[in-house]
């Protein structure tokens, strides 16, 4: 009998086993939740130090000399990437180099960025009671510009900037 039969659900005549790829990729997409949220286990910093993970774990990459386990995690958070989306929370997290936006990381679309731009978080630009990008020194692409201007957001100081 094949794999396709065997894992077909019992009332459209398989066995309903469950895909052992599909179960193990579910496995490890926890693995890279607890990642993001979990960072006080000891398995979690060790794999954050061992592979300076400087950046959030979305961004993160696999190294050619890095341990199986690693690039299976890896390859688990590039197949969940998609499912991730920004929650506004606090707003405090950095407005150029956290990609919070659908654009991606605006330090990346940008050739500078101005000194005075450098410290910036979410909040103070998309918070501003002025039209949003006019507070910037920094000149953006315009079509992200128009994004940033026609955001309506709400914060909420209780909660953390996270992917969810």
């Amino acid at each position: 009998m094949g794999w396709d039969k065997i894992t077909n659900p019992k009332n459209l005549g398989g066995l309903g086993i469950r895909a052992a790829r599909n179960t193990n990729s579910s496995l490890r997409g926890k693995l890279v939740w607890d990642i993001i949220h979990s960072s006080s286990k000891l398995w979690v910093q060790l794999l954050t130090h061992k592979y300076s993970i400087n950046t959030h774990m979305l961004q993160a990459t696999a190294l050619p000399s890095c341990s199986s386990t690693w690039a299976a995690i890896i390859r688990a958070k590039s197949m969940l990437h998609d499912g991730y989306v920004w929650r506004h929370g606090s707003g405090s997290s950095s407005f150029w180099f956290t990609r919070w936006s659908s654009s991606g990381l605006l330090a990346s679309l940008v050739s500078y960025i101005d000194i005075h731009d450098l410290h910036l978080s979410i909040k103070d630009v998309i918070g501003s009671p002025t039209p949003h990008t006019s507070i910037l020194y920094t000149m953006l692409p315009p079509e992200v510009a128009t994004m940033i201007e026609n955001s309506n957001t709400r914060f909420n100081e209780s909660v953390d900037d996270t992917f969810v």
